[in-house]
């Protein structure tokens, strides 16, 4: 017989309705003593822990998912936008690549005429209308936050 299965001894004061329970136990449960009711109360007890502690970590994991599922939804949808944005850049980048490369092709250029040497007024305005569009569409993003961070603390 192993240490830990060996008997000991021990000596308890109880109340009296607390003998009568353990009584009633041993008779309901039809085991040999006391001893075995004791027993039997702290394998229930931990058992029924073990099996509370873990429903609780299920709670408390579905929570979470919720709570970031909440967090990365706004986030996802602006990930798909920058996405489907870089797409639309890239392709746009790429075709002026080629648009440029062919023009410097047709008019046999023999050096690049780059911004830092020269910029002409039609340079300058275009420059000035992307400036523009970029500040309007910001403006338009601030506006769309500023209205949905309104209506979320409505709802609240």
């Amino acid at each position: 017989m192993s240490n830990e299965n060996k008997k000991q001894q021990k000596n308890l004061f109880l109340t009296e309705s607390t003998i009568k329970k353990i009584d009633q136990l041993k008779k309901d449960r039809k085991l040999s003593s006391h001893g075995a009711v004791i027993e039997y109360l702290v394998d229930s007890y931990f058992a029924n822990e073990s099996s509370q502690n873990q429903a609780l970590l299920t709670e408390i994991d579905a929570i979470m998912y919720q709570h970031l599922q909440r967090i990365f939804e706004p986030i996802t949808e602006d990930l798909k936008r920058v996405r489907v944005t870089s797409n639309v850049i890239d392709r746009n980048t790429q075709m002026m690549l080629e648009f440029w490369n062919h023009y410097f092709i047709m008019t046999d250029a023999k050096q690049l005429g780059s911004t830092d040497k020269y910029k002409t007024v039609p340079f300058e305005e275009a420059e000035e209308l992307i400036k523009d569009r970029i500040a309007h569409n910001r403006q338009k993003k601030i506006d769309r936050e500023t209205k949905r961070t309104l209506s979320d603390n409505q709802d609240s």
